[in-house]
């Protein structure tokens, strides 16, 4: 037992970084949206240097991941949680990639006069976010019934990216002087669409980890 504990105490750090990265990120995320929503340039300035902790926070949980591989020879559960924190923190890590290009939509479409519906992108962000919250607190408690409802919630946002896209081409089509505000508006979009295929990655990855089932690429049919 006593050879042992070094190793629990390295999985219970990985464990606690993978938790830090999500919530700094979550919180990069949520400070995105606000700032595209509430056109606030000052809120997304906030972003950016926020993600040099995220990308620090999993470069370090990919060294822990290597040293317990190289050096522990896990096995069972123990090793699907190396495997499947370090593809979680990947995720997380690329959710933070998003929240930062919706800040730099936020600041470009904060300094042009707002479009007529200019808060079309408030149900895909927050649906976007809910999925990420959801797909953190699946690995938190290790609860699959949280992760696989994650996994079939992508097809809403699938639908509201297109409902938006289809609203923006159409405003473009009629609107000339719309057409830079709205291409940014439809990136964003597709920046939240991102985040929900993220999160899907994370409950198929919690999954893995609780069971040993690898479900990628089926994760939306359970």
């Amino acid at each position: 037992m006593t050879s042992r504990q070094p190793f629990r105490v390295e999985l219970e750090r990985m464990h606690a970084h993978i938790l830090r990265l999500a919530e700094v990120t979550e919180q990069s995320l949520e400070d995105a949206a606000k700032a595209i929503l509430l056109r606030d340039m000052e809120l997304a300035e906030q972003v950016f240097p926020r993600d040099k902790e995220i990308n620090r926070l999993e470069c370090e949980i990919n060294v822990m991941a290597l040293h317990m591989l190289a050096l522990s020879q896990p096995m069972a559960r123990d090793l699907r949680f190396i495997i499947g924190g370090n593809w979680i923190a990947r995720n997380i890590e690329r959710v933070g990639d998003q929240a930062v290009n919706i800040a730099e939509r936020a600041i470009l479409l904060a300094s042009r006069p707002p479009l007529a519906d200019a808060d079309i992108l408030k149900r895909i962000a927050e649906a976007g976010i809910e999925m990420y919250k959801t797909s953190i607190e699946a690995f938190r408690g290790q609860d699959e019934e949280k992760a696989r409802y994650v996994c079939v919630s992508d097809e809403e946002v699938d639908e509201l990216d297109v409902l938006i896209l289809r609203k923006l081409i159409g405003r473009m089509i009629h609107e000339t002087p719309a057409v830079e505000r709205s291409v940014h508006t439809m990136i964003a979009s597709h920046c939240f669409e991102r985040i929900a295929d993220l999160a899907v990655n994370i409950s198929e990855s919690v999954i893995f980890i609780d069971k040993g089932e690898n479900i990628k690429h089926s994760c939306q049919k359970l």
